[in-house]
């Protein structure tokens, strides 16, 4: 073997071995992308993209108007066409949970055709992957069917891209709040299009780590944001609708009473309250946590914080003992560290 060959040789293996491994995570998610088709009114598309969770059928998507179609309809990558019930939706995660059913079909004669798989069994599924053992720069694959150029046996759009950042999303969507504000995985690949959202996001071993979020655009810049709700978010949204009181809705339960944490807070801001820490007493949770004096609270167990009042309603649906993942700005840098209750004083 001469010189010249050796070292293309070595220079292409790396590239090789990374293209079989996008590979297997293209042929990963085709089959738990599907392409969802509703409603449409105004600037709303009437398509969209979901991700399978159970081998039953189950979808989860973002919410969005074309849900709300007495005709809504679910293709799946072998072309199969279902319809579909929405069986719970979180306004506040902007996340939908739908059920595929079988629809009649009849052939050219007008006879009733078999219906298309359906049922425990029927689907290839993505069981919860980890986020967070994703770092700065790896790969990650995006699915969907923007633009709805895929209707029929075609496999779903695919983008590769990278991943940027973990960071808290706060945006509008035109002149309304947008209601979810909470953790997202920053991705740098183009995902913010007409019909992407819902689909599924995998690392480049296949594993799922969240779904596309839904259309952010930036009136500074006039550019979208592209991001992925994270999985953890997806599968507890999942879970509290199959087991209710495995998961509690933090929102619902504040019994009044506020365990110990340590901490005293003051707001600031003449738009934007921001939660600071004043003081942090001595031998407290907080202090244990290594909160310090000025620190700025950004959220609770991923729940954005916009004001005291927002601080103590979620601390007040924990008990003690419990521990709480708080996200801190401390000289201009993202902390985060976890904060264990104590008992009342």
């Amino acid at each position: 073997m001469n010189l010249k060959r050796a070292i293309c040789i070595a220079l292409l293996a790396p590239t090789t071995l990374l293209a079989g491994g996008f590979n297997h995570a293209i042929e990963t998610v085709g089959p738990r992308c599907v392409r969802l088709y509703g409603l449409k009114a105004g600037l709303s598309a009437g398509y969209g993209s979901g991700t399978l969770v159970s081998d039953d059928g189950m979808v989860v998507t973002v919410m969005s108007l074309l849900l709300d179609s007495e005709r809504l309809r679910v293709v799946t990558q072998d072309g199969n066409v279902y319809g579909a019930k929405v069986l719970t939706t979180d306004a506040n995660l902007q996340l939908a949970l739908l059920k595929l059913v079988p629809l009649p079909r009849y052939n050219l004669r007008g006879e009733r055709a078999p219906d298309p798989p359906s049922g425990p069994g029927a689907f290839k599924y993505f069981p919860p992957g980890d986020s967070r053992k994703l770092f700065p720069g790896e790969w990650v694959i995006a699915a969907g069917n923007p633009f709805k150029v895929a209707e029929g046996r075609e496999h779903v759009s695919v983008t590769r891209g990278v991943f940027s950042a973990r960071t808290d999303l706060d945006a509008k969507r035109k002149a309304r709040d947008f209601p979810y504000q909470g953790e997202v995985l920053a991705i740098d690949a183009i995902t913010s299009t007409p019909g992407t959202p819902g689909g599924p996001l995998v690392d480049i071993e296949g594993n799922w780590v969240g779904i596309i979020g839904r259309l952010v655009i930036s009136n500074r810049t006039h550019t979208n944001f592209n991001y992925a709700v994270p999985v953890e978010v997806v599968h507890g949204f999942v879970t509290r609708y199959l087991d209710p009181d495995s998961a509690p809705d933090e929102s619902t339960t504040d019994t009044g009473l506020e365990p110990y944490h340590g901490l005293k807070l003051f707001e600031m801001g003449y738009q934007k309250d921001l939660v600071y820490v004043e003081r942090v007493k001595r031998n407290s949770p907080a202090k244990k946590a290594r909160i310090k004096k000025d620190d700025l609270i950004v959220s609770l167990n991923g729940r954005k914080v916009g004001d005291v009042d927002a601080f103590r309603k979620i601390i007040r649906t924990k008990s003690a003992g419990d521990r709480i993942d708080v996200t801190l700005i401390r000289n201009n840098k993202l902390v985060n560290t976890t904060l264990t209750l104590e008992e009342p004083r």
